[in-house]
């Protein structure tokens, strides 16, 4: 009889050793999934790079729009873009209009609105002078959507075909 109750108390000390390991592992899996769908913020080293990665792409960008090298231009689409608009019709949208970008106005450096890892806006003043009379300018602030798809910077081709009077959604 004794070594029945012997037994008994300890299957039930374990019985309840396993249950308290067991909600314990339930409570650290529910923590580790609440924790992990959260985003992690970046580093500031991370944002330094991310800066001024989007930097060079951004200016690159501009350049070859400067130069009107609009075949060129087209590769730096992003994917919704190139499924919307085809290179032919873009290079011809984008012949058609007036205004090109002379450069970015003087003492205004692009700002970087960092969003997510893929996702950022680059702010800069740009300056457009008109394509046949080139004594025509202005200087309008415009805000550029960059998406990192396969591992480069995209931009919103749709946005320069109606460059410089498209204002992006918020």
């Amino acid at each position: 009889m004794n070594y029945k109750s012997v037994n008994l108390n300890k299957l039930i000390f374990s019985k309840n050793k396993l249950f308290t390991l067991l909600f314990l592992f339930c409570v650290l899996s529910l923590f580790v999934a609440v924790h992990g769908a959260i985003a992690r913020q970046p580093t500031p080293f991370e944002l330094e790079a991310i800066r001024k990665e989007t930097r060079v792409v951004f200016l690159n960008y501009l350049q070859l729009w400067q130069e009107e090298r609009y075949f060129e231009l087209y590769k730096f689409g992003k994917k919704h873009s190139t499924d919307q608009i085809s290179i032919e019709e873009f290079a011809t949208r984008m012949i058609e209009l007036d205004w090109v970008p002379a450069g970015l106005k003087t003492g205004k450096e692009p700002e970087i609105s960092y969003r997510y890892l893929t996702l950022l806006y680059v702010n800069a003043a740009i300056v457009f002078r008109h394509k046949s009379i080139l004594d025509l300018q202005f200087t309008k602030q415009q805000s550029f959507l960059l998406l990192k798809e396969g591992g480069k910077w995209r931009f919103d081709l749709l946005q320069m075909i109606r460059s410089p009077f498209y204002i992006p959604p918020n």
